[in-house]
């Protein structure tokens, strides 16, 4: 749900007046692919973005959308499908196809151009990389921002009945601190994931061929840090292009409380800038806590595949973060 280009393809098919659905998983139990949250975007022309779980399920979801679509059914629609062997289906829902016991509800909404409004509000707290709250039921369709970030809850007494408020948004920013060759690479991973990328640079966005869309701060690198709210959802990664504005930009961060310090870094260039902070008076326990070289051992070479590292680990440690092992 968190996916902008998804809320985008949305917005443009009605300004473009083609039909589309939303596909929202509203509520799981058990094992299955799809969690609470989770949405897809179908249009009347066969383009998709995002997923509620893939598979034969999600197969089944996008050919109901594409029916209603087709037909020109605009009240949503709940479908309850359950992950169980066919021959042993003895529950309410219908078999999904898949046999990992779990069951799923999806909301299917036709979108009607009065949701523009509604829209426009999520896509404008996405970009900002604030979080909010998304209201659905049989006649509702809203959401706010928020920075109360609660699990969703979803009741049903009928098929007409039900409601479902849920919360989006990306709360963990990741600031990146040197636009070069990994930092865009980086930036560009980090947005179809659960974090608002931020690059810091000296550099300005268009010196750049083909820079990252996500928000770029230009600055000195020796000014980084007051772009960087202390905060346990504030993360940040440092590669410039110099071993002195590394070590300006990792001091400048001492006794900042923010969820993962990283730096880019060989094993020599580490020892001689921690050893320099060292001397500085920079904390050894704030040292040891710095995530240097940064990214899980893969083996990575490319700047893509060092992103994919980089990217790896702060999923690693959001995870772990948020109790999620």
């Amino acid at each position: 749900m968190n996916s902008i280009p998804l809320w985008k393809l949305i917005e443009e098919s009605i300004r473009s007046n083609t039909p589309c659905a939303l596909l929202l998983t509203v509520e799981t139990s058990g094992s299955g692919p799809g969690r609470p949250g989770t949405a897809m975007a179908v249009t009347g022309s066969g383009s998709t973005r995002g997923t509620v779980g893939g598979g034969v399920m999600e197969h089944q979801l996008v050919s109901r959308a594409q029916r209603m679509l087709e037909t020109g059914i605009s009240s949503p629609e709940l479908v309850i499908y359950d992950h169980v062997d066919e021959a042993d289906h003895k529950r309410g829902g219908k078999p999904s196809g898949m046999i990992c016991s779990g069951s799923q509800t999806t909301a299917l909404i036709p979108i009607q151009p009065h949701m523009s409004e509604t829209l426009g509000i999520i896509i404008s707290i996405l970009e900002k990389g604030k979080t909010g709250v998304l209201n659905l039921s049989h006649t509702d369709f809203s959401a706010s921002d928020s920075t109360v970030q609660k699990a969703g809850e979803f009741t049903m007494i009928s098929e007409n009945d039900w409601k479902y408020t849920g919360p989006f948004g990306i709360p963990d920013t990741v600031y990146i601190i040197g636009g070069g060759h990994v930092g865009q690479a980086l930036a560009r991973l980090l947005e179809g994931l659960s974090f608002h990328p931020v690059v810091i640079d000296e550099r300005e966005r268009n010196s750049f061929e083909d820079p990252p869309s996500c928000r770029w701060i230009t600055a000195p690198f020796t000014e980084a840090h007051s772009y960087i709210p202390e905060s346990r959802q504030s993360w940040a990664v440092i590669m410039t292009p110099f071993h002195r504005a590394d070590a300006e930009v990792l001091g400048s961060l001492a006794g900042k409380k923010l969820a993962y310090v990283g730096m880019m870094a060989s094993t020599s260039k580490k020892a001689t800038i921690f050893e320099e902070l060292s001397g500085k008076g920079i904390s050894e326990d704030f040292l040891e806590s710095v995530y240097c070289p940064v990214g899980l051992s893969i083996g990575s070479r490319t700047p893509e595949e060092i992103a994919v590292s980089i990217a790896a680990q702060l999923i690693e440690i959001g995870v772990r973060n948020r109790g999620r092992t």
